[in-house]
């Protein structure tokens, strides 16, 4: 929000909590969740959340809501706590909810955290997401683990849905690793798997494989 409206904000998420629908209440507090993310105002959003518990049964669209707002803050241990509390709940795993706290593990430099709650989803029998691998590429490519990089871009491309495309930066510490190994098999596997799910056109692929066979 910007500076200057916080304060009219706070006063209507005030009416917003009055007003709340009893057969509505899921999407309300979710709603509410968000909103005071956005206000910057953490102590009221674990008062939401406080709230909420006791008035609703949470389902995984709220542990979603409350994680995500708890890392608008960083506040990384904060949404480990919630995070728990969902797995305590024994409800369907859906990676989704893993996924934002990958993902800022993979952007704090805790790669060891990231690889942990990854294979801990898998062996409670979730699917890791597109997501989950590029935010992992990511990390990575930070960390200059290249090469576990190359392998996680792989695997979001494997799943990847048929509008979604990797940064130019990921992709290009990728084919640079392969530039540098001299491994033009390798490389050319990989462009062409690009090209397959259709992250490249045509054209673009065939100028790289011709770059690679005359470089």
């Amino acid at each position: 929000l910007k500076v200057g409206l916080v304060d009219k904000a706070l006063a209507m998420l005030d009416k917003l909590e009055g007003l709340i629908p009893t057969t509505r209440r899921n999407v309300a507090f979710d709603f509410l969740l968000r909103l005071y993310a956005e206000t910057g105002k953490k102590d009221e959003l674990y008062r939401i959340w406080n709230l909420y518990k006791k008035m609703k049964r949470i389902y995984n669209k709220g542990y979603l809501s409350m994680i995500s707002s708890l890392l608008k803050f960083n506040d990384i241990e904060g949404a480990e706590n919630i995070f728990k509390e969902w797995e305590s709940r024994g409800l369907s795993y859906d990676f989704r909810i893993p996924n934002f706290l990958i993902d800022a593990y993979c952007r704090n430099g805790l790669l060891g955290k990231a690889e942990a709650l990854l294979d801990r989803g898998i062996v409670k029998g979730g699917n890791p997401s597109v997501n989950t691998w590029y935010y992992l590429a990511g990390g990575y490519i930070e960390d200059v683990q290249v090469p576990k990089a190359v392998e996680a871009l792989k695997k979001a491309i494997l799943v990847c849905p048929s509008n979604w495309k990797p940064s130019k930066d990921t992709l290009s510490a990728c084919l640079e690793y392969f530039e540098r190994q001299g491994d033009v098999e390798q490389t050319e596997e990989f462009v062409r798997m690009l090209k397959v799910e259709g992250i490249f056109s045509t054209a673009v692929h065939d100028r790289l494989l011709s770059f690679i066979k005359d470089g």
